[in-house]
């Protein structure tokens, strides 16, 4: 009798070491192979006085960190475009990291990352800032510019529309070389509606005569957990993982980005592209 509830006994844990280890195959080919190429759209709509009428609807677009070569391919590239397209933006802005210093990425792959990129139109323009992996790459400000993206660095444009008044664009390269300069990407008078472009969020405390800072870097913690955040804590992050921030009159939305870095998994986390609708009061 007792060899037999034994040999029950043993003839259930098997099945359910089993049943653990189909688990965590389940998981991880979600977390490294679904969630990943599952884009999202996040749609907010920012409302200031100082918005002029001219802007009333105006839409920005904003994605970040494909990291080209991790889990961010050819085909994957191509169904960001594509959504971008269906957007129509007014502007396009682009925050940085188009590929790793460590992914050794051919000449045909570069091509078609300028190719694809080309194909992203805007009404206004497209625009675009250096990430911390751009820094570390020669030709990467060559990409950039074949795909029709003027890169600011530590520059503030007018962008009109429509009418004289305009909004300032700035921007401001990585801070991984110490090369930014927030004075000349804004403006000292804040007259006129401002937004800054920003790799890592970090820099948010320290702007000033800033409406709208749009950033990335931090891929939204890569891995979250309901009631924690982000598992993975890049270096200039900070609290600034995902999501929009109010401080001093100041919105800052970080991007969760495309791609991955280091981990090629997401979890709980879809890679995502912004639009920002504008509106005056």
């Amino acid at each position: 009798m007792m060899e037999e509830k034994e040999k029950k006994k043993w003839g259930i844990l098997p099945k359910i070491g089993i049943g653990i280890f189909m688990i965590i195959l389940l998981l991880f080919g979600y977390i490294r192979y679904i969630e990943p190429s599952q884009l999202e759209i996040n749609e907010y709509a920012i409302v200031d006085e100082k918005i002029p009428q001219s802007f009333h609807g105006f839409k920005i677009v904003h994605f970040s960190d494909i990291h080209y070569g991790n889990t961010t391919n050819e085909k994957e590239l191509k169904k960001v475009v594509d959504k971008i397209s269906l957007l129509k933006p007014d502007l396009l802005v682009y925050t940085g990291d188009l590929f790793d210093s460590n992914v050794l990425l051919s000449d045909e792959a570069k091509n078609n990352i300028i190719h694809l990129l080309s194909e992203c139109h805007a009404t206004l323009g497209k625009y675009a800032i250096l990430g911390d992996q751009d820094t570390l790459q020669e030709g990467i400000q060559e990409i950039y510019k074949e795909a029709g993206f003027q890169i600011l660095n530590n520059q503030n444009i007018p962008i009109y529309y429509q009418d004289i008044t305009p909004i300032y664009l700035g921007g401001i390269p990585s801070i991984s070389k110490g090369e930014e300069d927030l004075e000349k990407a804004l403006q000292k008078e804040k007259n006129g509606y401002q937004i800054l472009l920003m790799h890592e969020p970090t820099l948010f405390d320290e702007v000033k005569n800033a409406d709208l800072v749009l950033a990335g870097h931090s891929l939204g913690g890569t891995i979250r957990i309901p009631g924690f955040g982000g598992l993975i804590k890049l270096t200039n992050t900070d609290e600034y993982e995902k999501g929009k921030y109010e401080k001093d009159e100041k919105i800052l939305f970080v991007s969760s980005g495309i791609g991955t870095e280091n981990l090629p998994v997401r979890f709980l986390n879809y890679p995502s592209i912004n639009l920002y609708r504008l509106y005056s009061y």
